[in-house]
């Protein structure tokens, strides 16, 4: 491994069965992000343990999108397609790109709560992965979230990320402490949580994907 290096991810449509991942266009989304995550407590309910948002309108989401998100090498952000209805459910992003080191993060994730029990979450971040190991060679690739979000854990637990620790007072979100715990999955453990992901992907059986995971 002396001298290795990597490249950054590229940045291009990922397609998969359920969901298709298209770099973000504000102008192009914003209208159908906007409604999928506004209007009502449950959907914007996405926004709590985010560091922005909900906006009081579309244009506000817009313009903060197009400061932070759009056009940037890091993060490269993808607005997540579902499949049966071509239409924008979320967004997914890479961020913290140590591509020196053959490191990325999987980060700015939300889903409108109509797909929260879709395969749309899991096929998402499968693509990401995939993408990392994969495609790039990656060594490493991280998951972090507000300790206190539940569902952010479990669902890093159920992909097969490998928690890592606390870290107390890590940032002041809010007007609030916020303690962050830390996922991994690296390369070795990716050919095995690759074929959980494939077999879960491609089965109407009720296992879960974490039950493969831990078996």
């Amino acid at each position: 491994m002396q001298n290795r290096t990597w490249q950054p991810p590229d940045f291009f449509q990922l397609n998969g069965k359920f969901v298709t991942l298209i770099p973000l266009i504000p102008e192009r989304d914003i209208n159908a992000l906007y409604a999928a995550s506004h209007g009502s407590p449950e959907k914007e309910a996405v926004w709590n343990y985010l560091f922005y948002g909900p906006f009081d309108t579309p244009f506000m989401m817009k313009d903060w999108m197009e400061t932070n998100l759009a056009g940037k090498c890091d993060p490269l952000t993808w607005t997540v397609f579902e499949n049966s209805a071509n239409t924008p459910v979320g967004i997914v992003a890479l961020l913290a790109i140590a591509h020196n080191h053959g490191r990325a993060e999987i980060g700015h994730v939300w889903f409108t709560p109509a797909v929260h029990k879709s395969k749309v979450n899991t096929e998402s971040q499968f693509l990401l992965l995939q993408h990392l190991f994969d495609r790039h060679s990656y060594r490493r690739v991280e998951w972090k979230c507000d300790s206190l979000n539940h569902a952010s854990r479990t669902t890093a637990a159920r992909m097969g990320f490998i928690y890592e620790g606390r870290f107390r007072q890590h940032m002041f979100v809010r007007g609030k402490n916020r303690d962050t715990d830390w996922f991994a999955m690296t390369d070795k453990e990716w050919p095995r949580c690759k074929n959980n992901f494939e077999k879960w992907l491609d089965s109407n059986e009720k296992i879960s994907l974490m039950e493969l995971n831990n078996s």
